[in-house]
């Protein structure tokens, strides 16, 4: 089993480790979750914090936005918060100086210990636990999201069992049949667009692939124009989800090759990431040694 490989099965420990993280913290991290939200970060991590502003709205009915570290502007009177699995990207660290200067209050969501960014932060949440060994983000995105999920959730009980279902679910999935394609489309609406776009960009550096990732109902205002009998689409939504199903309806249509099932959102997550591993091993890849990429971008 490739190191990679390792990463992912492992995710139902990690998962383990984060709720009783987060059994642990909760008391102090309660009261940051209050008033209009920033999330920031780059990569992988901005794919996370599209998730979690999504589900901020959702589950707390005020404002939350996502932004890519680099474009930040000051918000003195939000909260913030940074995500960054080796909280040494220059971006990141460069926008959580800015937020101290100004003022505003900032938790470093993070998965190194003792990094730059901490210097930064009002509070941190470490998921040292859940860093990766390859260069890949895999079992950081899921722990991260799920993370703040739990801290988020108005009731935590459905919650509380979904170490057990990805462990299962891992264990059951055959990503074989969908390793021929060559053209694959994510899809998700609220929280779960950001975990589309994570799925993507996964299996772009895994695979070396050019995949897609849209807003589900967004899906219909052009793009699935280039949808065929060699598409793909993988839809994060909950089956029932009744306008997802209308646009699903229109992509099988098409002729494209659908994967959607009645699993948690993070599940597909893990799913899609065990996929790209194959894909690449198919094509003979090294997912360790992605082209032109670091654990880090330190500028």
């Amino acid at each position: 089993m490739t190191v990679i490989e390792q990463d992912i099965r492992s995710i139902p420990t990690i998962l383990r480790q984060t709720h009783a993280r987060i059994d642990e913290r909760r008391d102090a991290l309660m009261p940051l979750l209050d008033g209009p939200m920033a999330f920031l970060g780059c990569g992988s991590s901005y794919c996370v914090a599209m998730a979690l502003a999504a589900l901020y709205e959702q589950e707390r009915h005020a404002p939350g936005q996502a932004i890519i570290a680099s474009d930040y502007l000051p918000r003195p009177t939000w909260t913030h918060v940074a995500i960054s699995r080796t909280g040494e990207t220059t971006e990141l660290v460069t926008a959580m100086q800015r937020i101290h200067e100004a003022g505003g209050r900032c938790l470093l969501l993070v998965g190194e210990q003792g990094s730059p960014a901490e210097a930064h932060a009002d509070l941190v949440l470490p998921l040292e636990f859940a860093a990766e060994q390859g260069v890949i983000q895999t079992r950081f995105v899921v722990a991260a999201t799920q993370a703040l999920r739990l801290l988020m959730a108005a009731v935590r009980t459905p919650l509380d069992n979904l170490p057990e279902r990805m462990e299962q679910a891992l264990a059951t999935f055959d990503p074989s049949p969908l390793v021929r394609f060559d053209h694959v489309v994510f899809l998700g609406r609220g929280w779960c667009y950001g975990l589309a776009s994570a799925a993507a960009l996964n299996l772009q550096e895994t695979a070396l692939m050019v995949p897609e990732a849209h807003q589900t109902l967004d899906y219909r205002h052009g793009p699935i124009a280039s949808a065929d009998e060699r598409t793909l689409v993988w839809c994060l939504d909950p089956l029932d989800n009744a306008a997802s199903a209308a646009v699903i309806n229109d992509v099988r249509r098409t002729g494209a090759t659908v994967q959607w099932t009645e699993v948690d959102p993070l599940i597909a997550v893990a799913q899609a990431q065990l996929s790209a591993l194959r894909k690449a091993e198919a094509r003979s890849l090294d997912p360790m040694a992605p082209r032109h990429l670091s654990r880090a971008i330190i500028l």
